[in-house]
């Protein structure tokens, strides 16, 4: 969901010759950022993990450790954007799960100086975050550097494990390096973008609010055209600041901060390719990097819509020192102990479900700084493999964190374990589509107005948790996977705000109300919260 590379395909020839190996899996950062090898003082990059698009500026190798496949940039041919697959490439290493490509870069060339930062041995651009400075942050950020830093301490503290904090939580044998934890905490600001970085940060280091995204893929891919959609609708229609984290090799150009001046884009190391967690956990580290009092995630595939502003306020009151978790939205689908996932055992015994506290919530939460400690132990225990011990008696079966394979498990398991009931409405409509209802309606500006057109229905019920079904917020959009379509939208919606003619932005049972205090007053009984 996360945007974690491009769609466009590029055809390479494979030579079948074997290119020099960097270091062997140790997961240091150099064995996977930039292994030595090139001729001529030429370094190897990580430039992306399988399935995903490597636009390097000189040769591309696929493989891992001492199995590589070597794919030579053609004569005359300044870039190549190679699909790291064994569906295009072939498999130079049956059986690892840790292929991936990698770039030969020159120090001082143009690429050179156009790349992630955190891909590079040594670099100049200005560091927004690392475990350095989130250790000074404890004492001269008041409150919330304080609890900044509890929440990084295990990341960054080599002898964590060794404390009165970390004692009680043991680490697998699949936990990845102090070295490589400490690195997960580095970014980067984009040079294009220091001054907005500045403008935000400067005075206490923290922003009272923002929304934050995180990508990879190629400048030309479709990713990054998704994400550029989503910036867009932020400029259009909010007035905070859109913090995107950057994991892959090279942005846009066009991204300036003349044409996006609340953009704060940062760079940052990607998982190591040997480390076997998925992509998608850099939505956590993004959210946990941010340094944002009040925060709302939007994936790449997202853009928001007039209204969404109050998101801000409704987080900030429901997200507290008293219920220190982030809230998802419910999910258009309940999942059940039906679907995949070793976890379902722990909380759903024999199929009863006693220790699921809420309906699967989809991956698009939002927080305050209360919950960054939350955030940081559930991201620890999957990337420390630590275990979750039985509880109840032996009815909540132990469960290792690791076999929780995607963002969205987590945070819903996550909000179990600690008995979470917090839920929004569906301010993530499934696609596009969702925002006829919005278009279509006429005459319904006035709170308590009848939708009249397009999609007027709510999100599915269920038995347990939303019998009644789940009002749509037309905060978000999902799904929005076409960046021409998305820019559509995106006009229509300005177009009809600017006119006077859009509806308010809840709708349930039919009727358009202006916000969560006025659609509870029509329906007491609703159970998502807005």
């Amino acid at each position: 969901e996360g945007g974690s590379g491009g769609d466009s395909e590029a055809v390479v020839e494979v030579s079948s010759k074997e290119a020099e190996a960097p270091k062997k899996e140790g997961e240091e950062w150099a064995s996977e950022s930039a292994g030595a090898g090139g001729a001529g003082g030429a370094q190897w990059i990580f430039c992306s993990g399988q399935w995903q698009d490597c636009l390097c500026g000189g040769t591309v190798r696929w493989g891992n450790r001492d199995k590589w496949k070597v794919i030579e940039l053609k004569k005359g041919e300044k870039l190549q954007q190679v699909k790291c697959s064994i569906d295009k490439l072939g498999d130079p290493f049956p059986g690892d799960d840790g292929k991936h490509c990698q770039c030969e870069v020159t120090p001082g060339s143009v690429f050179y100086n156009s790349l992630n930062p955190g891909l590079l041995p040594t670099t100049n651009a200005k560091l927004a975050t690392s475990c350095e400075k989130f250790r000074k942050g404890a004492t001269e950020e008041g409150e919330e550097g304080r609890i900044q830093w509890e929440s990084v301490a295990a990341f960054c503290d080599p002898n964590w494990g060794e404390t009165e904090a970390g004692k009680d939580f043991t680490a697998g044998p699949r936990a990845l390096s102090s070295e490589v934890l400490q690195g997960l905490m580095d970014t980067w600001v984009d040079h294009r973008f220091v001054d907005v970085h500045e403008k935000y940060f400067g005075k206490t280091g923290w922003l009272d609010r923002c929304f934050i995204n995180y990508y990879a893929g190629p400048p030309n891919g479709k990713h990054a055209g998704m994400t550029q959609e989503l910036v867009a609708s932020v400029h259009a229609f909010s007035d905070a600041p859109v913090v995107v984290f950057h994991f892959g090799v090279l942005t846009p150009e066009s991204w300036t901060k003349e044409k996006f001046p609340r953009l704060i884009l940062l760079h940052a190391k990607p998982m190591p390719a040997n480390a076997g967690r998925s992509f998608n956990f850099n939505k956590m580290r993004a959210m946990l990097l941010t340094k944002a009092q009040v925060g709302i995630q939007l994936d790449s595939d997202q853009f928001v819509a007039p209204g969404v502003d109050a998101m801000f306020k409704t987080t900030e009151r429901e997200v507290t020192k008293e219920y220190p978790m982030p809230i998802l939205p419910a999910h258009f689908l309940d999942r059940t102990p039906r679907d995949t996932g070793k976890y379902w055992a722990r909380y759903c015994p024999k199929d009863n479900c006693k220790w699921q506290s809420q309906r699967w919530g989809h991956a698009h939460p939002t927080w305050t700084f209360w919950a960054l400690p939350w955030l940081s132990r559930w991201l620890r225990g999957n990337l420390r493999d630590e275990t979750l011990p039985a509880r109840e008696g032996g009815s909540m079966s132990a469960l290792r964190i690791v076999d929780v394979p995607e963002d969205e498990d987590l945070l819903n398991i996550g909000t179990w374990e600690d008995g979470g009931t917090k839920q929004w409405c569906k301010l993530d409509l499934p696609g596009p589509g969702d925002f006829s209802a919005l278009l279509r309606s006429t005459g319904a500006v006035a709170d308590g107005s009848r939708c009249n057109g397009g999609a007027c229905g709510d999100i599915t019920s269920d038995r347990r948790w939303h019998p009644q079904g789940v009002a749509k917020v037309f905060y978000t959009a999902h799904h929005a996977v076409d960046p021409a379509e998305t820019r559509r939208y995106i006009k229509a919606l300005s177009e009809k705000q600017q006119e006077g003619k859009l509806p308010p932005p809840i709708l349930y049972k039919g009727n358009f109300y202006k916000d969560g205090d006025s659609l509870r007053a029509a329906h007491p009984e609703i159970t998502c919260i807005i």
